[in-house]
């Protein structure tokens, strides 16, 4: 049986702050795997998680690269690199 024990004001505050991301456009929300086959999980302005590697899309545009905390898309010939955001 788990036992029960309060949750601390200063985590339920934490938890449940709003959002300070701009949740219209595009997010990053975290990059895994091997050097040899990078993933990416971004949320789309409407919401949705997509997992996603390189070679794969968002809209029209193409993942390019996967690094450590960052992803790059190609747009309109240049590249566009995506960062997480930063816990405030």
């Amino acid at each position: 049986m788990a036992q029960e024990t309060p949750t601390p004001e200063a985590v339920i505050s934490a938890a449940t702050r709003p959002a300070t991301a701009d949740l219209t456009g595009l997010i990053l929300l975290g990059t895994f795997g091997s050097g040899d086959a990078p993933k990416a999980l971004v949320r789309t302005s409407r919401g949705k998680v997509q997992m996603l590697k390189i070679g794969d899309q968002i809209g029209r545009d193409p993942v390019i690269a996967i690094e450590d905390g960052r992803l790059a898309l190609a747009q309109k010939g240049e590249t566009r690199w995506l960062t997480q955001p930063v816990a405030q």
